[in-house]
């Protein structure tokens, strides 16, 4: 909050890089919950990029997706970039393009998944 606060400009996102996370609990949901309110106030809003599946299972069940946008869970870095150019620039995402996994637990649109960072891994030419 601090970080962000008489920033200018004021960021659209803060994009989390959450590979590393391995676990949530509820202390730290309360916590994101607060954070996303509070940002989301000042037109911020809070994306992820690289959860693991039982931490976005963890997600869903403390009921995050009510406050942080499902849209806003990436399975990669840059697909969240991606998506955040996209919607700066004000051009419409196709199906599947953004990268979110639209609150379905261990599915990306783009076919992409939290376990591999890289795109193209498991993907024929």
């Amino acid at each position: 909050r601090k970080l962000v606060t008489g920033t200018e400009p004021t960021p659209r996102w803060i994009l989390v890089a959450a590979e590393p996370i391995t676990d949530i609990d509820t202390t730290a949901a309360d916590m994101l919950v607060k954070l996303d309110e509070e940002l989301n106030a000042d037109g911020i809003h809070l994306a992820f990029a690289g959860l693991k599946d039982p931490v976005r299972d963890k997600i869903e069940r403390y009921s995050l997706y009510d406050t942080i946008d499902p849209n806003h869970f990436f399975p990669t870095i840059k697909t969240a970039i991606k998506a955040f150019r996209a919607e700066a620039s004000g051009e419409p995402l196709s199906a599947g393009q953004d990268g979110g996994h639209g609150g379905k637990r261990g599915h990306y649109p783009s076919g992409d998944s939290a376990e591999s960072p890289d795109p193209s891994h498991g993907k024929q030419p």
